[in-house]
């Protein structure tokens, strides 16, 4: 029982049950705004027809019920569009402005100490906080463009790596 306890008290586990609450009762949210809402708009621009349950063709003696998944396609895109421009654009938005994405393409260098690859202009790794000189010069050798402690493979084995590359 201890050993039970001591995994449903973990952070992971927590953290995705209340997940897993705050998304339905934002699902009933969403499909509350959708019906209330968008689907008027669906009726109003298509005089009114937007209900297409009711449609259906037949195929002697079986019914072929359409009109439903027909809402039911029409109800995912209204609530995916509301979720996206609701949800998802404005915490994009805010998120971006509160931790600011670092850029990738920038000029990278290998940490003396434990060859991490780190931004040239830091003065001190990340990984393991040496203090480091930063690179101002942006054409200088020490900069890197591969991972750091990559092996260059040359000879032999670069040949027979190749080769086996081409066959798979």
């Amino acid at each position: 029982m201890n050993g039970f306890f001591k995994f449903v008290i973990r952070g992971n586990v927590v953290g995705l049950a209340v997940g897993v609450v705050i998304g339905a009762a934002f699902s009933t949210v969403v499909s509350a705004f959708v019906s209330a809402f968008l689907t008027p708009l669906v009726d109003w621009a298509t005089s009114n027809v937007g209900d297409y349950s009711k449609m259906a063709f037949h195929l002697g003696k079986s019914t072929f019920g359409y009109g439903s998944f027909i809402n039911a396609v029409i109800a995912f895109t209204l609530t995916a569009a509301a979720i996206y421009f609701l949800v998802v654009l404005p915490v994009n938005k805010i998120s971006e402005e509160l931790n600011p994405h670092h850029d990738l393409a920038r000029a990278k260098r290998a940490c003396p100490e434990c060859l991490t690859q780190i931004p040239a202009i830091a003065r001190r790794c990340s990984a393991c906080t040496a203090v480091v000189e930063p690179i101002l010069d942006e054409y200088s050798d020490k900069l890197i463009e591969a991972a750091p402690g990559q092996i260059e493979l040359t000879g032999s084995a670069a040949l027979s790596l190749k080769g086996a590359a081409k066959a798979e």
